[in-house]
């Protein structure tokens, strides 16, 4: 071996260095392998990794680290990119993977040191290909972990974007008559029902209805997947026990949707979401900024008064139209009043407390609605059409002035 002489450059002498490092290639990445597999667990057995691959990293890296010492060091790692999609792909954790170019790391220094020991070989040749050496090592290093998580991000995306084909394929109807096992292993949720659709109102095309959805009800144990459409967001919801549940699910919904949500009734097929979305997208027609979130199995009248808009709003005018002839703040104060005394059962003392006022003010109103419509409240037929005839109208009457 010659030995460096004064006239040498300190290059020079640092490349000759890497290329004895680089004579030692396959003894070195021999002896690589067995301390990863030793310090690493995931490394031992050919499962995630075979052997024989992990060799031909540990040679790859072997002469990217030495083959550019003394001279222009590498700036970019194409190769520990690619490596770290790899191991991403084999799902090995990251953690792992790191660890095991750690290992790598010293080795190689301890190898380096060792040559440098042997050959005689100047510190300051020894300091300046050490410092060569960390480097390429540390680019390496950060190439494989952007590899690795490129990876893991494509494979999200590509997960997401099965999952939201398979329920955009679920609510159109074109997964009918096929096995809903599968549909539901893509989408993440129990293969059997109980289900319930939900329809979402987007504030404008593109944007997300409920924030953070699925996270908001996996938190509470309900398994749920999510499709934007061009003016719903469209929600498949396993809901254990609904009975019990629903009422949980639309206050959750409600607390973090941006706009009107519809829920449909339950169904224990998957391969029914088609017709239970569109019981759901009624129930959002039913919704208004009083109730927001209209369950369909729960509020009939909300979904009668939303089924067929203009028959609707035909006898809406009808029941209402002598209430027309009457100042707007009167006509919604009767009309507030009304529906205070339907959720107070019908009670006039009740319904005083709740509108802050006496009992004999809230039967006088009641009179004059019967005066102005001409139905008795005392008939249960025209109760029933008054009361649809109030929904219809706060569904689509604009925000009223204050009553004062």
């Amino acid at each position: 071996m010659r030995q460096p002489s004064p006239e040498d450059g300190l290059g020079a002498q640092v490349e000759r260095l890497g290329a004895r490092m680089l004579d030692r290639a396959e003894e070195i990445a021999d002896a690589l392998v067995a301390r990863i597999q030793a310090a690493v667990p995931v490394y031992r057995t050919d499962a995630v990794v075979s052997s024989g691959e992990l060799r031909r990293t540990c040679l790859d890296n072997v002469t990217y680290v030495f083959g550019p010492l003394g001279r222009a060091p590498a700036l970019s790692s194409p190769e520990s990119r690619e490596n770290g999609r790899q191991r991403a792909k084999a799902g090995v954790p990251l953690t792992a993977v790191m660890e095991a170019y750690r290992v790598a790391a010293r080795f190689l220094w301890d190898c380096l040191a060792e040559e440098a020991t042997r050959g005689g070989v100047p510190a300051e040749v020894t300091v300046r290909a050490a410092s060569e050496m960390w480097l390429v090592l540390d680019t390496y290093t950060q190439h494989m972990a952007e590899g690795y998580r490129e990876e893991l991000t494509a494979q999200a995306l590509s997960r997401e974007q099965q999952r939201s084909a398979v329920v955009r394929a679920l609510v159109e109807g074109r997964l009918a008559g096929t096995d809903g096992w599968d549909a539901a292993a893509v989408l993440r949720i129990p293969p059997q029902g109980p289900y319930v659709a939900v329809a979402a109102q987007v504030p404008e095309v593109g944007r997300h209805a409920v924030r953070g959805a699925e996270e908001a009800l996996r938190a509470v144990g309900a398994a749920s997947a999510w499709h934007l459409l061009h003016d719903i967001e469209v929600g498949i919801v396993r809901l254990p026990e609904p009975a019990r549940n629903v009422e949980r699910l639309a206050g959750i919904i409600g607390s973090n949707a941006v706009g009107h949500v519809g829920i449909s009734p339950p169904y224990d097929d998957l391969m029914n979401t088609a017709p239970a979305l569109r019981l759901a997208r009624i129930a959002l027609l039913g919704a208004f900024e009083g109730r927001r979130v209209t369950v369909f199995d729960r509020d009939p009248l909300a979904v009668a008064a939303a089924s067929a808009p203009e028959i609707m709003q035909r006898v809406a005018r009808t029941v209402l139209a002598e209430l027309d002839r009457l100042p707007p703040v009167q006509r919604s104060l009767l009309l507030e009043t009304f529906g205070v005394w339907l959720d107070s059962g019908g009670s006039a003392d009740l319904a005083a407390e709740t509108l802050f006022c006496h009992p004999n003010t809230v039967r006088h109103r009641l009179r004059r609605l019967e005066e102005h419509t001409g139905r008795s409240l005392g008939e249960p037929r025209e109760v029933a059409e008054l009361s649809l005839a109030f929904e219809i109208d706060r569904r689509i009457s604009p925000a009223p002035p204050s009553a004062g």
